[in-house]
């Protein structure tokens, strides 16, 4: 039987691996039932695969852990994995919906770097930004990011991802910044929008932000971050 989008024994065999987490690292087949909302005959067969393929270990209690073939697989994640691949897409995707330059930005010390960028396609843009500059970390949108998201122990709630700065690092231009997160509540970077301050008017900023955010969001889930993180308003 076939779900939307995959298969459902394997949708559900999914579930059980991802009810584990840092605060429930070891459940009982009655934790791992009300967790994932499956019956208890139905979460058994489906750990009899996980335990033969060693995605799920059985304690001598009794009770049930992650097992070491995800930390393999991990490992293989860890060797192939390349930050431009997953950012470079979604800043030249904002560039074709807003027209207005995208940059990422990560810390490099007590600096912020310009990792990656993608030039808008307006006559006027934003023409400051170089991939390699490095800016102090006391003023613009994604500075105030850093700051701000840099040591995340709560959730964050959508409407207060968007940073913006208005002539704070050239005086005629304006900035929008949201953080990118990864595996866990990690901040692996800043992603910002920019343009002419005469251009990012009040309404046009808000009809930013919405996509901005919701392309740092999509790019934080695959990048790893804990689901649920990012909280709808």
């Amino acid at each position: 039987m076939e779900s939307k989008g995959g298969v459902a024994a394997v949708d559900r065999a999914f579930l059980i691996i991802q009810a584990f987490n840092h605060q429930k690292p070891v459940m009982t087949l009655a934790e791992i039932a009300r967790a994932t909302g499956l019956y208890k005959s139905t979460i058994l067969r489906l750990l009899g695969s996980l335990e033969k393929s060693r995605f799920i270990v059985q304690r001598a209690d009794g009770t049930y852990q992650l097992g070491p073939a995800l930390l393999e697989l991990a490992s293989v994640y860890q060797e192939s994995f390349d930050l431009r691949q997953f950012v470079q897409p979604v800043l030249e995707k904002l560039v074709a919906d807003t027209n207005e330059g995208a940059s990422f930005f990560v810390l490099e010390s007590d600096y912020q770097l310009c990792l990656f960028r993608v030039d808008g396609r307006q006559t006027i843009r934003d023409y400051n930004i170089r991939v390699g500059d490095r800016r102090p970390l006391d003023e613009g949108a994604a500075a105030e990011a850093f700051r701000r998201f840099g040591n995340l122990p709560r959730e964050v709630q959508l409407d207060e991802m968007a940073i913006t700065s208005f002539g704070n690092v050239n005086p005629d231009m304006a900035a929008i910044a949201a953080p990118v997160f990864g595996r866990g509540a990690q901040l692996l970077g800043v992603m910002t929008l920019s343009g002419p301050i005469t251009r990012f008017t009040e309404e046009y900023v808000a009809q930013l932000s919405v996509l901005l955010v919701r392309e740092v969001r999509d790019l934080s889930l695959v990048l790893g971050m804990r689901p649920g993180l990012i909280r709808a308003s």
